[in-house]
């Protein structure tokens, strides 16, 4: 008597136990690739932030420079700077003990940037009616650097 073969259906434990570890594998890579992705995408909106700040306390400024007829560094080296224009008076400063920019306008105070800046220092070429700014900020381990040179009214 012939025996017949019998036809093996399913799948036996080795295949089983190869199966499951490639596809535990794929779903840490993915996993990865995921977080990886996330944490790029997290830094790179921090940069954003800091960059769209730095660009608003930068156009507040060189309005300010451009409607002024003089300016005037404080003595502090460079980290507050006074316009002067027709009959208004606005002071830029960055706040003792902290990383805060200031604008002052006659009396009223104004915080433009909140615990971010690192970096402040202006530079008045009255011959050249001329105001350089520098600006950095830095928060958590982002960070951007801003310099313009802003000529002023005559």
């Amino acid at each position: 008597m012939k025996m017949e073969a019998k036809s093996q259906k399913g799948f036996t434990l080795v295949e089983l136990m190869i199966a499951m570890t490639a596809g535990t594998i794929l779903v840490l890579v993915a996993g990865m690739v995921l977080v990886v992705g996330q944490t790029s995408w997290n830094n790179a909106w921090k940069r954003v932030n800091l960059q769209r700040d730095a660009s608003y306390a930068m156009l507040v400024m060189n309005r300010s420079i451009r409607a002024a007829t003089s300016a005037a560094v404080d003595a502090n080296g460079g980290t507050a700077l006074t316009t002067y224009g027709t009959g208004n008076k606005v002071k830029f400063s960055r706040m003792a003990g902290t990383h805060n920019l200031q604008c002052q306008i006659e009396a009223q105070p104004q915080t433009l940037i909140s615990d971010k800046v690192d970096y402040l220092h202006f530079d008045v070429n009255e011959p050249r009616h001329t105001v350089t700014i520098n600006l950095g900020l830095k928060k958590d381990d982002a960070q951007t650097y801003f310099e313009s040179t802003v000529m002023m009214r005559n």
